[in-house]
């Protein structure tokens, strides 16, 4: 279910049956879906659908998107540096 945490969905199952999660925050915290890389984007859903036991699940919040398209053109009009960066001045302290 949770690809990047590596998280089953009978381990899912598990946290609602047995350890009595009723919600997806605490499936979360207890099998670690939704914790990884994608920070549920990708099972947040599922897990929280599954959490509701059948009931209407609790709609998830809203999110900025993981990642933005940038054009090309975008990038190469951008200025390379001509130096690297100054660093803290060691004579300042």
């Amino acid at each position: 279910m949770c690809r990047c945490e590596e998280v089953s969905a009978g381990r899912v199952r598990e946290a609602v049956t047995e350890l009595g999660a009723r919600d997806a925050r605490t499936v979360k915290l207890l099998t670690r879906a939704g914790m990884g890389w994608c920070q549920g984007r990708m099972c947040g859903t599922a897990v929280a659908c599954l959490a509701a036991r059948g009931a209407a699940a609790e709609p998830p919040a809203e999110r900025r998107p993981f990642a933005v398209p940038v054009r090309l053109s975008t990038l190469a009009a951008l200025d390379a540096p001509d130096e690297e960066p100054a660093g803290p001045d060691p004579d300042a302290s």
